[in-house]
């Protein structure tokens, strides 16, 4: 687990110190989750699905299709 201080602005703003940015792949725009229990705060990145991780979804898919047509699944 990593540590680090960051101070709030007048605009309620910090700045995520840049190892944390790269450990994470964040970058400018990079949109986050805010989850408070009352007493502490947890920051997590929001990822988009690259294309090919959809691209292989519907490959297994066509896959099935085909095995269904062909009377290989009930």
């Amino acid at each position: 687990m990593h540590a680090d201080i960051a101070a709030l602005t007048s605009k309620g703003q910090f700045t995520i110190p840049q190892r944390f940015r790269d450990l994470l792949g964040l970058s400018t725009g990079s949109k986050m989750v805010i989850v408070s229990d009352g007493e502490n705060l947890l920051l997590k990145p929001i990822t988009v699905p690259q294309a090919n991780s959809f691209q292989r979804v519907i490959g297994e898919l066509r896959k099935l299709e085909a095995k269904t047509k062909k009377g290989g699944m009930p």
